[in-house]
């Protein structure tokens, strides 16, 4: 799913931010989607990688397909 919102994104004109969060086994892979290198990071220092993304791209859109090791620990 996630791939379909950023090709539709892709075809809107929108420019992802080439970050994802997932899981801890996916951590320091990246994924091609249209053209674009996106770098997979785990949940580990989450807090401060999406601080920095924020300050680099300020009107970014978040979309969440929250995977359960990304929250596990506030349950």
């Amino acid at each position: 799913m996630g791939r379909a919102v950023i090709q539709a994104a892709v075809s809107a004109g929108l420019h992802p931010v080439p970050v994802s969060f997932s899981c801890a086994e996916e951590f320091g892979q990246t994924v091609e989607v249209c053209g674009k290198e996106i770098k997979l990071h785990g949940p580990s220092g989450r807090e401060s990688i999406l601080a920095s993304v924020v300050d680099e791209y300020p009107n970014l859109i978040v979309v969440d397909y929250t995977v359960p090791d990304a929250v596990n620990e506030w349950i």
